[in-house]
């Protein structure tokens, strides 16, 4: 009993557009998860920053380590 050409070419096409949606959702995943990874990587190059400038505008640090 075999399947016909036109029944395995019914089947693919479901196959195909499932993978697709599941594609098409892990894409925006990924997407989503690289804005998410930007955005907590500039937050901790801020915080960074802020730690550095403040070292260097304190006139206290400057004047005990001389």
């Amino acid at each position: 009993m075999a399947l016909e050409n036109a029944e395995v070419l019914v089947n693919l096409k479901q196959q195909l557009e499932e993978v697709t949606k599941q594609l098409n959702q892990l894409t925006e995943t990924r997407v989503k998860l690289l804005g998410a990874v930007d955005v907590l990587e500039q937050i901790e190059e801020s915080k960074l920053q802020d730690v550095e400038e403040a070292s260097e505008e304190d006139p206290e640090t400057e004047t005990a380590e001389e």
